[in-house]
Parts: structure tokens; sequence; C-alpha cells
């Protein structure tokens, strides 16, 4: 007597479950290194209670990273600005300098002014959209690695497009004779140097502290002392940094008053 042989299924068929769990159970021997391989690699992705039972903040908020707070600066921006009047004309010293750039424009005056209102428009509501709208809606609803790995990719681009952008109105601001002034002066420079700050120094020490925390929680060093002072290097660096972006945007709403008055050939 021949023995039978059980057919194949068909590929219309799916296969039944003893057969499924067969597959996976092949395909799982023959594939476990890589699987293994994947899924230590993908260990940064994972939020504190997928890796960790502990419930301790990565990072213990500043009163400064308020809503409160930010609306309150702003707020103190935007009436210094409106009710500033005393030396609003500039400087001997920096008209001169500003002069002596803006020689370098190619551009006519009315581009210039075209441009500089483009900058500061890109500039301002880049800052306004990543720091109230962009930046809470991620660290609200992504796991905290996914929120800090794509901070790292976006915040460098984030600080570069400010700074250009902060250049090009410093450099533009000549062809605006009724936006010159020492207010404007200060505050985009004081804009420019802390979003410079950010970018050569801030940004990245603090990108390197926080994945350094994450190779220690890896490695199930969390209680550590190495891992405490990585902590309080974080915080502090975050802080410096949220800080010095809103003291940036607010040298933005006090030049954005300076520049709307001369828009509407009001005097500030």
């Amino acid at each position: 007597s021949s023995s039978r042989t059980t057919p194949l299924p068909s590929k219309q068929t799916a296969p039944p479950a003893a057969q499924r769990h067969h597959l996976r159970e092949h395909y799982q021997r023959r594939d476990g290194p890589i699987t293994a391989f994947a899924s230590s690699s993908s260990r940064r992705f994972f939020t504190p209670k997928d890796t960790n039972d502990d419930d301790k903040p990565f990072i213990r908020p500043a009163l400064h990273n308020s809503p409160f707070f930010r609306s309150l600066a702003i707020l103190y921006a935007l009436l210094f600005a409106i009710y500033q009047s005393s030396n609003n004309a500039p400087s001997a010293t920096s008209n001169a300098l500003l002069h002596k750039l803006g020689k370098y424009l190619i551009l006519p005056p009315n581009a210039a002014a075209t441009v500089h209102l483009l900058s500061f428009s890109t500039w301002f509501g880049t800052v306004v959209y990543t720091t109230f709208v962009a930046g809470i809606t991620m660290f609200k609803n992504l796991p905290r690695r996914v929120f800090g790995t794509l901070q790292s990719k976006l915040f460098p681009l984030y600080f570069q497009l400010c700074t250009v952008m902060i250049a090009v109105q410093i450099l533009t601001l000549t062809a605006m004779p009724d936006i010159l002034s020492k207010t404007s002066e200060v505050s985009l420079a004081i804009a420019f140097f802390t979003t410079l700050l950010n970018l050569l120094y801030l940004e990245p020490k603090s990108t390197r502290v926080m994945f350094d925390r994450y190779s220690l929680e890896d490695d199930g060093k969390k209680e550590s002392e190495e891992y405490s002072k990585l902590a309080k290097s974080f915080g502090k660096l975050h802080g410096i940094s949220s800080l010095t972006n809103l003291v940036a945007l607010c040298g933005g709403v006090v030049h954005g008053v300076r520049l709307a008055s001369g828009l509407s050939g009001l005097a500030v």
C-alpha cells in the first residue's frame, strides 16, 4: 500500500493554524539573530514604561517652560515695545555699522524691505509654531525616546533656520529707515546671539547628554551616580536652552511691534 502525502494548501487558501505556528517557529529559528539585533537597535524608541517600571520623569519641568510664564514674558515684551518711548534713535556707532553692512547689499531698498519682512515672518512663525504647537503636541503624544530622537534631528535645522533669518533681518534693516531704531537693533542682536548659542553649544551638548542617559538606561544603570550626574546636567542644559529660545522669541515680539508701527506709519 502506498502512503498518501498531504497536499500543500493552495495559494488562495490560508494555511491552518498549526501550520502557521510551525512556519512562525521555523522563521524565528532561522532569523533569530537578525530579530534580536533589530530588537536591541529599536530599544531607544521605547517609552520609560517599556524598558523600566520606574515612573520618574525624565526631566523636571522648569518654571519658564510653563505656559503661564511664557505668556507673561511675551506680554511683557509686547508692552515694553509699545510703551517704550526713550532711546528709539540708533546710536551713531551702530547706525554707521549697519549702513556699512548695508552697502554690501545688492538688493534695492524695496526688495531689501520685502526680504526683511519675509525673513521676519518665517522666523517668528517658526518659533511660535515650534514652541507652542509642535513641541508640546509631540511631547504629549509621542513615546519619550521617539520624541527625543525626533528633536535631536529637528532642533539643529530649527536653530540653523532661525539664525539665518535673524541675520538677514539685521543686514536688511538699513533699507527700512522707519524701522531702524535702537529698539530693533538690540532686540534682533539679542535674538541672534541667543539663537546662535543654542545652535553651537546648548542643543548639541544637551542632545549628547540625552543619548548618554539612554545608554545607561539600556545597561540597567538608571540608579547609578553617573546617571544622576547626567540627569542634572541635562536638566540644566535643557532649561538654559529653552530659556534662551524664549528670550529670542521676546526679541521677535519687540521687533515685530516696531515693524508693524513702521508699516502703519505710527511712531512707537
